[in-house]
C-alpha cells in the first residue's frame, strides 16, 4: 500500500537525524521524544541488563548488557551505544564496561536508534576491613548471640548501608541467619564469618554442652557463706540459661544492705546504716512482698540475719541495744531477746548448729554460745575485733582474731573451754575489723586472708602449713579441693592442698568482689555493680545482671541480690 506523503517525508527526516546520531523524533510508535526508559520503536524495546543490586565499590567494574525485544519477546541484533550522565563517578566503556571513580550515584545510558534505556549504578568507598564483635564468645548449645559487624575504609573511617554475607564455618556446631544472629547447635569451637566486598571479619564461638539442672541436695542458706563451715559452697548444679529476674523490691531506699540469709521460703535482709534506720524484713521468696518486717529504731546498727529451723536470729549493737533476737520466720513474732555485750562493734551472721547459736560479741570483742531459746551457755574472750563470726564443726567453734596475740582459737562447742591455739605471728595490724569468717576447709584445714596474705592452718598438726604474700582480700570459698579468693583485680582458682595457681577469672566491672558461691558447675560472684556466673570448666563468665551486692542462694531455686541501694532482686535460677 503506498505511503501517503506526509508520512514519507517524516521518515526521511527521521532517518537523517538518527543517521546523525540525534534524537528528537518519533519512529511511529508513539514514544515521545526525551523518553530513555523502555523506550521502543517499531515495536521494539531496549532493556539494561545485568544492573547491580548492590552498591558498586569504587574502583571496581561492572559488566552490563542491553537487549532489543519485539512485542512477543522475539530478541534483535542491533547496535547499542553506551554513554554516562556523570563520567566523574563512572564511565562505561563501548561494550558497556562500567568502571566505579568516585562514590555517589551515575546514571548510565544505552541507545539504540529511537530507543533508550538507562540504569542507576551507585558507587561507593570500598571496604578495607571487617571487623566482628564479639570476637570471640562462649555459648551454651541452644542459646543464640547477636554478632555485630563493623566495616571501615583504608583511613579507618566506618562505612555503613552495605549489605553484609553472614557464614557458619561449621554449620552442625552453630548457625547464622542474614542478621548476623547465632543458634549454637552443638558443642566444640566454630568460626562465624561476616563478608563484603571481598573482605571478612570472624569471631571465634565456643558452643559448650548445657548443664543438667540438679538441686537434689539443696539447702538452705542459713548464715555468713551459706553453711557453719562459711565454706561458700552450695551443693546443686545450675543451668545459666534458665537465670530471669524474678523481682525487685525496695526495703531501705539509698540505705546499703547486709548479706542476706534464706531458708523456709523467705529471703531475710537487714539494712547496714550508722545511727540511721534498722530494719530486719522478710520477703516472700517467690514475689518479693513483704512477709513481715522489725524496726529496731535509729540504733547504732543492726547485723546480718540467720535462719535455721523456722527460726531467725539477728543481732543488735550499741551500749544498750546490743541483744541476740530470736523471731518465728514465718510470721516475724518475737520468740526471745537476750542481752551481751558490746562496745559499739558490728559482727557478722550468728551460726547456728543444732541447738544453739554461735556468735561474735563481748564489751572488749570474744564469741557467746547461746541456746535457741535465748539462754546463754558460754562466753569466749578473744581478742578486739570485729565484723567476723566464729565457723562451728564436729563440736569445735574456731575464731580467727589478730591484735596484741594474733591467733586461731579452738574452743569445746558445748563448754567453751579453749581446746587449742595456733599462733600467726605475721597477723599484720590493718584496722580493728576482720571483715572475714573463718573457713574450714575439705582436707582438714582452715583458710583466712589478712592483712594481703592467704593463709592455711593444719588444724591436725596445730601449725600454720603455708601462708601466700600478696593482695588477697575476702572470705575463702573451698570447693572439691580448689579454693577461689580475690586478688589483684581478679578471682583466683588455687589448690588447696598447697596454694598453687590454677587459673584465674579477671573481674569484668574491675570492682572487688562482695559474695563469691562455688556451685558444681558455676562460680557465683558478685561486686557492688555486678553479678555473674562464671562456668567453672570454660572459666569465662556465661551470665551476668546489672546489679550486685551480698548474694545468697536457697534451694527454692532464687539467688537473692542485697543491694547497696536498698533494693533486694531476686533471680530465678532454677
Amino acid at each position: 500500500m503506498p505511503v501517503p506523503f506526509n508520512a514519507r517525508a517524516a521518515l526521511r527526516a527521521c532517518a537523517v537525524l538518527l543517521a546523525l546520531g540525534l534524537s528528537g523524533c518519533s519512529d511511529g510508535t508513539g514514544s515521545a521524544p526525551g523518553d530513555i526508559r523502555g523506550a521502543s520503536g517499531n515495536g521494539l524495546t531496549l532493556t539494561i541488563t545485568g544492573t547491580p543490586a548492590d552498591v558498586v565499590p569504587m574502583g571496581t567494574t561492572v559488566q552490563l548488557g542491553a537487549e532489543v525485544r519485539d512485542g512477543a519477546g522475539k530478541l534483535f541484533n542491533r547496535k547499542v551505544t553506551w554513554s554516562s550522565r556523570d563520567t566523574t563517578r563512572a564511565r562505561v566503556s563501548e561494550g558497556g564496561l562500567v568502571t566505579a571513580l568516585l562514590p555517589g550515584e551515575a546514571r548510565i545510558v544505552a541507545t539504540s536508534g529511537s530507543l533508550v534505556d538507562s540504569a542507576t549504578i551507585t558507587v561507593v568507598v570500598p571496604v578495607a576491613s571487617v571487623t566482628v564483635t564479639p570476637a570471640a564468645a562462649y555459648l551454651y548449645a541452644g542459646t543464640t548471640l547477636q554478632l555485630t559487624a563493623t566495616l571501615r575504609d583504608s583511613t579507618g573511617a566506618v562505612l555503613t548501608g552495605r549489605k553484609i554475607a553472614w557464614t557458619s564455618l561449621d554449620a552442625a556446631q552453630a548457625s547464622v541467619d542474614g542478621a548476623g544472629k547465632v543458634t549454637a547447635l552443638a558443642a566444640g569451637t566454630v568460626q562465624v564469618r561476616a563478608s563484603v566486598d571481598g573482605k571478612s571479619g570472624d569471631a571465634s564461638l565456643t558452643v559448650l554442652a548445657r548443664p543438667v539442672a540438679d538441686w537434689s541436695q539443696a539447702t538452705d542458706w542459713g548464715t555468713y557463706q551459706g553453711d557453719a563451715r562459711h565454706s561458700g559452697y552450695y551443693p546443686a548444679t545450675l543451668d545459666p540459661v534458665v537465670f530471669a529476674e524474678a523481682w525487685t523490691q525496695t526495703v531501705a531506699a539509698g540505705v546499703v544492705l547486709n548479706p542476706p540469709a534464706l531458708g523456709g521460703g523467705r529471703v531475710y535482709v537487714s539494712t547496714n546504716a550508722y545511727f540511721g534506720r534498722q530494719l530486719l524484713s522478710a520477703r516472700d521468696a517467690g514475689t518479693g512482698g513483704e512477709a513481715w518486717s522489725r524496726d529496731f529504731g535509729p540504733i547504732h546498727g543492726v547485723h546480718p540475719p540467720a535462719y535455721d529451723n523456722g527460726s531467725v536470729y539477728v543481732t543488735t549493737s550499741g551500749h544498750g541495744d546490743s541483744y541476740l533476737w530470736g523471731f518465728d520466720a514465718a510470721g516475724g513474732a518475737q520468740r526471745f531477746r537476750s542481752p551481751y555485750q558490746n562496745q559499739w562493734s558490728r559482727y557478722l551472721a550468728p551460726t547456728v548448729v543444732g541447738q544453739t547459736v554461735y556468735m561474735a560479741g563481748g564489751y572488749y570483742d570474744g564469741m557467746y554460745a547461746f541456746g535457741t531459746d535465748g539462754a546463754q551457755r558460754w562466753f569466749y574472750p578473744t581478742n578486739q575485733y570485729d565484723e567476723w563470726t566464729p565457723a562451728v564443726a564436729d563440736g569445735l567453734v574456731y575464731a580467727y582474731t589478730g591484735s596484741y596475740s594474733p591467733k586461731l582459737s579452738v574452743a569445746d562447742a558445748a563448754t567453751g573451754a579453749t581446746v587449742y591455739e595456733i599462733p600467726d605471728p605475721d597477723f599484720t595490724w590493718n584496722g580493728w575489723s576482720m571483715r572475714i569468717a573463718p573457713t574450714l576447709g575439705e582436707a582438714g584445714d582452715l583458710l583466712a586472708t589478712q592483712g594481703g596474705r592467704l593463709v592455711k592452718f593444719d588444724l591436725a598438726g596445730r601449725r600454720i602449713e603455708w601462708q601466700l604474700r600478696g593482695t588477697f582480700t575476702g572470705n575463702v570459698v573451698v570447693a572439691d579441693g580448689t579454693l577461689y579468693v580475690f586478688a589483684q583485680g581478679q578471682v583466683e582458682a588455687r589448690r588447696e592442698s598447697d596454694g598453687a595457681l590454677l587459673w584465674v577469672w579477671p573481674l569484668e566491672d574491675g570492682q572487688q568482689p562482695r559474695t563469691v558461691i562455688a556451685t558444681r558447675n558455676l562460680l557465683l560472684v558478685s561486686t557492688a555493680a555486678h553479678t555473674y556466673a562464671v562456668d567453672l570448666a570454660a572459666r569465662r563468665a556465661m551470665w551476668s545482671y546489672p546489679a550486685g551486692g551480698h548474694i545468697a542462694l536457697g534451694k527454692d531455686g532464687i539467688l537473692a541480690i542485697a543491694r547497696p541501694d536498698g533494693q533486694v532482686t531476686a533471680i530465678h535460677v532454677r
